[in-house]
């Protein structure tokens, strides 16, 4: 019975993806600009998660400033509720920035949801602006019918799958594709760039909103032993070695971030000073988190939100991070500001390199590596990163003043 019901649920599930996938690519195949359109409703659809949210920060201002609202633009930004949250809580962004609510994930899963979401902004947009294309960006916009439909899309073409293909041929009306060398704060600057029609926009550090201290310590360090998912994490074994090496060698107590769904990595930990570990994984609103990373002598962590955090409040960072793309680590700037820092990358290069980009998923063309991932553990170019590499790492940083 168990079986039967788990089953139908997969069956229902599957079924809902490939309704919603046909009706998106009907409607990218068939689209007709929509004729009433005044040029002055903008919509950003931002799909992603916390730390991909400080990265597009910057931009933010920009985007008012190029459709300014004096001249009747209104700016809509469509994002997950947990990162409309997040972003009012730590970032600093324009007041005219009109802030609407998408379930992403529900998007492309439910099709009622899609059909409701499809109706209400299909024929009520004018400029639609895709800063990071994925998936849940394609079916948004292959539903659409606003005249201009803008996004920064992959550096190279996905081939290995007919239906990414499909929704990546339908979906835009304008595509600006950047240097496979680029990180993320580059090919926010390229595309606000060709909206503005020319090249004033930098690629700059974020910043962030100054947050009082909480950490009644001096000195202190930081580690995010989680990621979004798993296949990002660093073994836990590996964390507990680094713990114990900023306790011994260095003094500093050791205050662990994350969110609840990281809880269990906490118990993985084996560490020879527990009196000097302190976590905060699950206990921390937004502002508090940021507060906590902000006031740190130095932050340990894998490709995370709390290495974004670190990165922007100019904190000394040892990231650890995959070979599968080079988007958001290694950080990369146009311009560093006097006494800004980037963070230190930690990684191994793999012929497989940038599969991400390549096939989307991490671990494509990998058999090994999917089959990793598949089992809940750390890709093949994580678990490559030696305890010797970061404390060599974490060694380098510290001498700097």
């Amino acid at each position: 019975m168990i079986f039967y019901r788990v089953t139908k649920m997969n069956v229902k599930k599957i079924l809902n993806k490939a309704l919603i996938a046909i009706d998106a690519i009907f409607h990218g195949w068939k689209f007709k600009p929509n004729t009433n359109s005044n040029g002055k409703k903008i919509v950003i659809v931002f799909q992603q998660l916390l730390g991909d949210a400080i990265a597009i920060t910057d931009s933010l201002n920009e985007y008012t400033k190029i459709f300014p609202k004096n001249q009747g633009y209104q700016v809509k930004f469509l994002a997950r509720p947990l990162v409309i949250a997040f972003m009012k809580s730590v970032c600093i962004i324009p007041d005219d920035l009109i802030f609407e609510e998408l379930d992403f994930k529900k998007l492309i899963e439910n099709f009622a949801y899609y059909k409701a979401v499809s109706k209400k902004y299909r024929n009520n947009i004018d400029v639609l602006i895709v800063p990071v294309t994925t998936p849940s960006a394609e079916i948004f916009s292959c539903s659409s019918n606003a005249p201009r439909k803008i996004a920064s899309v992959r550096p190279v073409d996905i081939k290995n799958s007919l239906l990414m293909s499909a929704l990546s041929k339908f979906a835009y009306t304008e595509k600006i594709r950047p240097l496979k060398s680029e990180m993320t704060l580059q090919r926010h600057r390229q595309l606000i760039n060709y909206l503005a029609n020319n090249n004033d926009f930098k690629a700059r550090l974020p910043k962030l909103k100054s947050q009082p201290k909480i950490i009644r310590e001096n000195h202190y360090c930081v580690v995010c032993a989680g990621a979004s998912k798993p296949e990002r994490w660093w073994q836990a074994e590996k964390f507990s070695e680094i713990i114990n090496f900023l306790n011994e060698n260095y003094k500093l107590n050791v205050h662990l971030c994350g969110g609840t769904d990281e809880a269990k990595i906490e118990n993985s930990l084996r560490v020879k000073h527990p009196e000097m570990l302190f976590s905060h994984i699950g206990k921390t609103n937004f502002s508090e988190w940021s507060s906590i990373v902000q006031h740190a002598d130095l932050v340990v962590a894998n490709d995370s939100a709390t290495a974004h955090l670190a990165a922007a409040h100019n904190v000394k960072t040892v990231c650890i991070i995959g070979d599968y793309e080079f988007v958001m680590f290694p950080y990369k700037v146009d311009i560093l500001e006097q006494n800004q820092r980037l963070p230190e990358c930690i990684f191994k290069r793999f012929p497989c390199e940038n599969c991400r980009d390549i096939g989307y998923y991490t671990g494509s063309g990998n058999p090994d590596c999917k089959n990793r991932i598949n089992n809940n553990q750390c890709a093949l170019c994580i678990d490559a990163i030696t305890v010797d590499d970061v404390k060599n790492s974490i060694i380098k940083i510290m001498k700097e003043g």
